[in-house]
């Protein structure tokens, strides 16, 4: 049994790791490269050993390139999914802020609008009301009688613009209070993200472990298939073989926690405005 699927001797198959978007970037292996020439050192030890360990050998080395294709098909598909989450989280966030934003800012020029129409009624109500102390004492009871009038009149017309003033502030502390209401209900979704962002910087740390032992093995195996030993190519091959599906169960957790993210991320959306 030969490998009979050979690639040129410029196609690589690299062991692709994540990206930068939750807790940094796993340190990489080196390069795995299945080139013509190592296709052919690899035949040529399973030729040597012949029978079992020969056939062995190449079912190794196929499972190990197909499992490294495998790989860079998840990182891929991680990658496109974990971008997208980040575009979205950020915008989502960047909704968070502006919730209820033009509500509360109509509301709030109202208040003022307010205050300043009716700053000279309270004026003239404090004014006159002065003046007609002033004619009380004076005892000049024909001014006080008169400014007393306009006083009480000047009154009920402050108590009504008062209110109307209440009225306004009460309407912007409720939307105030809404707007928070809101705020901290899709806050919380989204603090959803957080823990599954802890998990996935551990399981790139346990990738970044095994991604040096990877880089290890490689050398170790390309050497001793050089060498045409085929018991330590094999050995070397099963480690790898394990260590890549250590890697690729890792890889595998973290798209589930990114998609576990898109789903936070979704129940956000749909409460923002």
């Amino acid at each position: 049994m030969k490998i009979h699927t050979r690639l040129p001797a410029y196609a690589l198959i690299f062991i692709l790791l994540m990206g930068t978007a939750w807790g940094g970037r796993p340190a990489m292996a080196a390069a795995i490269e299945f080139t013509d020439s190592l296709n052919a050192q690899v035949n040529k030890a399973a030729d040597q050993a012949g029978g079992t360990k020969g056939t062995k050998l190449l079912k190794q080395y196929a499972d190990f390139s197909k499992l490294q294709k495998d790989l860079a098909a998840l990182d891929s598909k991680t990658s496109t999914l974990r971008y997208d989450n980040e575009a979205r989280l950020t915008a989502a966030r960047k909704k968070l802020k502006e919730i209820d934003k033009s509500v509360i800012t109509k509301l709030d020029e109202q208040v003022k609008t307010a205050k300043t129409k009716y700053q000279p009624l309270f004026d003239s109500y404090s004014s006159v009301s002065k003046q007609a102390t002033a004619a009380k004492k004076l005892k000049d009871k024909a001014l006080y009688s008169l400014l007393k009038t306009q006083a009480d009149g000047l009154k009920v017309a402050s108590t009504l613009a008062r209110q109307d003033i209440r009225n306004k502030e009460s309407a912007l502390q409720a939307a105030k209070k809404e707007k928070t209401r809101k705020s901290e209900e899709i806050r919380k979704i989204l603090d959803e993200v957080d823990p599954h962002k802890t998990k996935i910087k551990s399981k790139k740390s346990a990738i970044t472990s095994s991604n040096k032992l990877i880089s290890t093995e490689w050398s170790n195996f390309k050497a001793a298939v050089k060498k045409g030993d085929a018991d330590r190519s094999s050995d070397t091959l099963a480690r790898l073989l394990t260590l890549s599906a250590q890697v690729q169960k890792n890889k595998q957790s973290i798209f589930n926690l990114e998609e576990k993210i898109a789903v936070s991320i979704l129940k956000a959306e749909k409460k923002l405005p």
